[in-house]
Parts: C-alpha cells; sequence; structure tokens
C-alpha cells in the first residue's frame, strides 16, 4: 500500500497550484470568456483535493459516514471538468462569442445526473457505512436501486468524457483550418499543447475503461498497478493539472490580430457581418484585387513581414478583409498561408541559387520565425530540402 503521507503531499501540492493558477486566471482583464472557464476549471480541481485531503486527515472510523458524505461532493465536480475544459478551448478557438450556451442546455445532464447521485447518497442509513461485509443481495431494494444508479451515472461519465474528447478535437481541426485563412505564419497560434492533452485524457480514459472491464471479467491483466493505483491517478492528474495551468494561464486567443497602433483590428463580428457583402464582388472586381495583392508581393515584398496576415495585407491595398479573403479563395485558389508562403520558397530559392547566405539566414529574410516551418514549407512546396536544392547547384556548376 502506498504511504498516507505520499498521498496528502500530493493533494496538498495540487490544491495550492490549482489555487494559483485560478487567481492568475481571475487576473485577467481581457479575454474573460476564454479565462472563466479554466478559472473555474481550476476550482473543481481545488475543491475535489480538499475533499481528498479530509478523507486522508480524518483517521477515526467514527467519523467515516460523514466524511464519506462530504467526500461525495467531488462528484459533481468531476463531472464538470469535461465541459468547463470543452467550454474553455471553444472560447480559445472562437472568433466570437459563439452560440449562447444556454441553447444548448443537454451539458447540464451530466453535472444533473451527478448532484442527484449526491442527494441519493445521503440517503444512505448511516449504519451501512459500518457494515462493509454487507454482500449486494443482503441490501434492501431501495439501496441496491441507488447502487445500479450510481454505476449508470459512471457509465455516463465515461461517455460524457469521449464527447467532449471529440468535440474539443473537431474543433481544433477547424482551428488549425481557419488560421491558415488568416495568418502567413501560425506557429506561436498552434494550440499543440490542447492536442497533447486531450490525447493524453483519451489514453489515460481508454486504460480507466480496460480496467473496468478487466475487473468486471475477473481479468487480472492490471493487479501489479493496482496497489500503486492512488498514487499513479494522483501523478496523472497533477501532470494534466501542471500542463494545463502551464500553457493556459498565458495562451492567448489566436484568431484575433494582434493591435497595431492605435489603430483598432477587425473583429470577427465585423467580418462576419462582410460575408453579406460577397454578392457584390464581381469577377471583375475580383481580379482587380488579385492583381493588388500580386504587386502586393512582387513590388512590395509584403510577405517578408513574419508576423504578416489578412488583416495586414487588407490594409495595405485598401481592400476589405473579407474580399480579399474571397479574392485568395475563389481567384488564386489559396488559402492566405499557402499563398504567402509559396512566395517566401520562391524568394528563398532565388537566394539559394544566387548568394551563398546560410540558410538560416535566408529563412529568416523571406518571412519565416524558424528553421523547421522553413524546412516544412520547403519540403511541401519544393519536394526536396533547401540543402540538397543547394547541392545540386553546387553539383551543376563546380566554378561556383
Amino acid at each position: 500500500m502506498v504511504d498516507d503521507k505520499y498521498l496528502l503531499a500530493l493533494s496538498a501540492f495540487h490544491l495550492g497550484m490549482a489555487l494559483f493558477c485560478t487567481n492568475q486566471l481571475l487576473l485577467h482583464q481581457r479575454h474573460q470568456r476564454v479565462y472563466v472557464p479554466l478559472a473555474l476549471f481550476f476550482v473543481t480541481q481545488s475543491v475535489t483535493e480538499m475533499l481528498s485531503i479530509l478523507d486522508l486527515v480524518v483517521v477515526d472510523e467514527s467519523y467515516d459516514y460523514v466524511v464519506s458524505r462530504f467526500n461525495s461532493l467531488h462528484v459533481p465536480a468531476v463531472f464538470a471538468q469535461p465541459l468547463l475544459l470543452w467550454l474553455y478551448v471553444r472560447a480559445l478557438t472562437s472568433e466570437d462569442d459563439g452560440p449562447p450556451i444556454r441553447q444548448r442546455l443537454w451539458h447540464a445532464v451530466p453535472i444533473l445526473l451527478a448532484i442527484s447521485m449526491v442527494v441519493l447518497f445521503w440517503t444512505i442509513p448511516k449504519s451501512l457505512f459500518a457494515q462493509n461485509d454487507l454482500e449486494f443481495a443482503d441490501l434492501s431494494q431501495y439501496i441496491q436501486a441507488i447502487l445500479i444508479y450510481f454505476q449508470l451515472v459512471e457509465v455516463m461519465f465515461y461517455v460524457q468524457v469521449t464527447l467532449y474528447l471529440v468535440l474539443i478535437m473537431r474543433m481544433l481541426s477547424r482551428y488549425r483550418a481557419r488560421l491558415k485563412d488568416l495568418f502567413a505564419t501560425t506557429e506561436d497560434r498552434e494550440l499543440t499543447w490542447v492536442w497533447w492533452i486531450t490525447t493524453t485524457i483519451g489514453a489515460y480514459l481508454l486504460i480507466s475503461i480496460a480496467e473496468i472491464l478487466a475487473d468486471l471479467f475477473g481479468i487480472e491483466m492490471f493487479q501489479l498497478f493496482s496497489e500503486a493505483s492512488d498514487l499513479t491517478n494522483g501523478l496523472s492528474s497533477l501532470a494534466i493539472t501542471w500542463v494545463i495551468g502551464i500553457w493556459g494561464v498565458r495562451q492567448q486567443p489566436g484568431l484575433m490580430p494582434k493591435p497595431v497602433g492605435n489603430t483598432p483590428p477587425a473583429t470577427e463580428r465585423e467580418l462576419a457581418a462582410a460575408k453579406y457583402e460577397r454578392s457584390a464582388l464581381t469577377d471583375d472586381h475580383a481580379a482587380r484585387i488579385a492583381a493588388k495583392i500580386e504587386r502586393a508581393m512582387t513590388k512590395d515584398m509584403l510577405y517578408r513581414d513574419p508576423n504578416l496576415s489578412l488583416w495586414d495585407l487588407a490594409k495595405h491595398i485598401s481592400v476589405t478583409s473579407n474580399y480579399v479573403s474571397q479574392t485568395l479563395n475563389m481567384t488564386l485558389q489559396s488559402n492566405f498561408f499557402d499563398y504567402v508562403n509559396k512566395w517566401r520558397i520562391q524568394d528563398a530559392v532565388k537566394q539559394l541559387h544566387d548568394t551563398d547566405e546560410t540558410i538560416l539566414v535566408i529563412a529568416h529574410d523571406v518571412g519565416f520565425n524558424s528553421r523547421s516551418s522553413f524546412y516544412n514549407a520547403f519540403k511541401r512546396e519544393m519536394n526536396t530540402t533547401p540543402s540538397a536544392l543547394r547541392a545540386s547547384r553546387t553539383t551543376a556548376d563546380p566554378t561556383s
């Protein structure tokens, strides 16, 4: 058995970290719709850890029934966590407030079931807490019904987690695609850490389900881990909370342009309103906008700006960002990210042939922020690497 003092220290550290993250998130003045759900997520973490500490501290068996009843309050907190994490990712990847949550009341069903589970648990007579050896058949029909209901609610929890993991992954996929419509460089806006958290929770969910099924069918495949299950569960939960805390506290919404000077950036609400203007964009008008975009790249070399966004391009050529986006997609047959990076790669190829600058210098010169992003874009566009292309130039011209 794992010594309770280690579990107590782990819970205390987890509680302190959750409270610290809650405080930091609530200090944010901007984007509160993003940070409040995550702050509430850490509040639920704090509740579960405080109840765990209570369970570990109170060792008097005469108070077991009291501790058990209060410990049942962690169930609604745990059920709220998948919803709160989904709300956080939803706000983080949205360009506006999105549909009001009151239009999706089904999200509250698992939490209501968890609350009903707590209410029923408190109706269990005190005398049963002192009779640990009772078989299921020895219990009254009422208690049997409660226990069966508890098992059904537990199944609902696993269904809930699975559903929210799928919804989060779908949001992340749409978010990644949308980034390429708006930004030429997306590395600092990618939510890679959210992908890792989602994948880790998914793997942990599969292991938990496998343990339940193994126990149900009498399979001892997890016997080696049974004694340390409390510690491993605590460490896994702490690791997930740690990553969410480190990245979540400082993560900014990715689909919003960074303000430049005193000019307020266009909001997505304005962009959405501009969609109604699309019918006014004729083929001739789109062709003129396409020519302006081409001139901005060839003459002004706008693609060399590592932080170039759709809004920057629209402002540069004095055209609404909605028209620029439509022209890129419909006339130039490309999203903003691929279009700008194609120009960057063309410039890089020319420099690789005509200069002896290092590959890193060329990558930064044409607008890339990192060597890795340059290599990935170059390989995708040219089906070779910058080093291989330069080597082929040297082979073709031995005097160079």
